[in-house]
């Protein structure tokens, strides 16, 4: 028998991509690979490594002096989905309520539903924003864990510093963990590491998959206090990540300043292009993550426009604040530039 949890979840199967020939911007994925040429990633040294299991500490190393905080304050895990997934592993038991924003990242609700928790949603505000008053009104002595997503993955709406602050104080009355996800952090990039002082209940994840550039690696990393991140590497596989995904993310911190400038200032710049080009029955919102969301006036139309010139972006959302409401990620200027020269060409 399996759970009868599982039973309710919906996962996408396993098949061979109808999309070869497409432009696919749907997954939120940076506008350029952390390397432009192979010819300096792997050496043959590194290929002969393969036959060794990884030794990840010089990664731990680098990470720590990147982020600025001490390696027992890191867990590096397959992308930042596997460390939610050992918060849920240590601190969530079957019938704890967890709180966070609906829509969210899949796996929360997967997570979730393998914990057996009780999960109470969110709504964002008509405008697609987190507001704090609502949070502190849904998080309560009761909960056990609130996840905030900040910049959001589906809105692009972040919070600030001070409100990000508050919530840590109000979590930390009602002894609620409060795990921070800053996967667009480097999109907004205000630091919150230093709310991790005197604040054991909180946990950050971040990961190398957006601004860093390199999705396809899956890594991502835990930033919490020694006790929390010994608690998380007591369910974390045997290695934390393959050979290959360390030597990529060892050399991607080593480029970390040129791959950020690279991908954040791409996704900045086509932001402000799109924001002051007018195009006739579409708003340009304002986000803080890596893509660019717009609401149709004439949205079937503008939805067949992109798919009748092969470019698959995020549609069909279904909430309120996002309705109607195309979303793209940002690519090179070529293709960025197509893009801006169909929807004008639909006025």
């Amino acid at each position: 028998m399996y759970s009868v949890y599982l039973s309710k979840l919906y996962r996408p199967p396993l098949e061979k991509s109808k999309t070869k020939d497409f432009l696919c911007l749907d997954k939120n994925e940076p506008p350029f690979s952390a390397f432009d040429s192979l010819d300096d990633l792997f050496t043959t040294e590194d290929i002969l490594n393969l036959r060794e299991y990884p030794n990840l500490y010089e990664v731990y190393e680098k990470l720590a002096t990147f982020v600025g905080v001490k390696i027992e304050n890191l867990l590096l895990t397959q992308g930042s989905e596997q460390a939610l997934k050992s918060v849920f592993e240590v601190f969530v038991e079957e019938g704890d309520e967890v709180v966070y924003y609906y829509p969210s990242f899949a796996m929360y609700d997967v997570y979730s539903y393998q914990k057996k928790a009780n999960v109470v949603h969110l709504d964002f505000r008509d405008d697609g924003t987190m507001n704090v008053d609502d949070i502190c009104l849904k998080v309560t002595e009761k909960t056990t864990l609130f996840s905030l997503i900040s910049p959001h993955n589906f809105t692009g709406t972040a919070l600030s510093f001070e409100e990000i602050k508050r919530i840590t104080e109000h979590t930390k009355k009602t002894k609620t963990l409060f795990l921070l996800d800053e996967a667009y952090y480097h999109y907004e990039n205000i630091n919150t590491i230093k709310l991790l002082d005197n604040n054991t209940h909180v946990i950050i994840t971040r990961t190398f998959s957006k601004a860093l550039g390199i999705p396809g690696a899956r890594v991502g990393y835990a930033i919490s206090n020694r006790e929390n991140i010994e608690l998380l590497r007591k369910v974390k596989p045997i290695d934390e990540i393959d050979y290959l995904a360390g030597v990529i993310a060892s050399k991607t911190l080593d480029k970390s300043e040129e791959i950020l400038f690279r991908n954040v200032g791409q996704v900045k710049k086509w932001q402000s292009i799109f924001k002051s080009t007018e195009l006739m029955n579409i708003t340009y919102l304002d986000t803080k993550a890596n893509f660019i969301l717009l609401r149709s006036k004439n949205y079937d139309y503008h939805k067949d426009l992109l798919l009748k010139n092969k470019i698959i972006a995020k549609v069909k959302f279904d909430v309120k604040c996002l309705e109607n409401c195309i979303r793209f990620s940002v690519v090179d200027d070529e293709n960025m530039q197509m893009i801006l020269d169909l929807f004008k060409q639909a006025n």
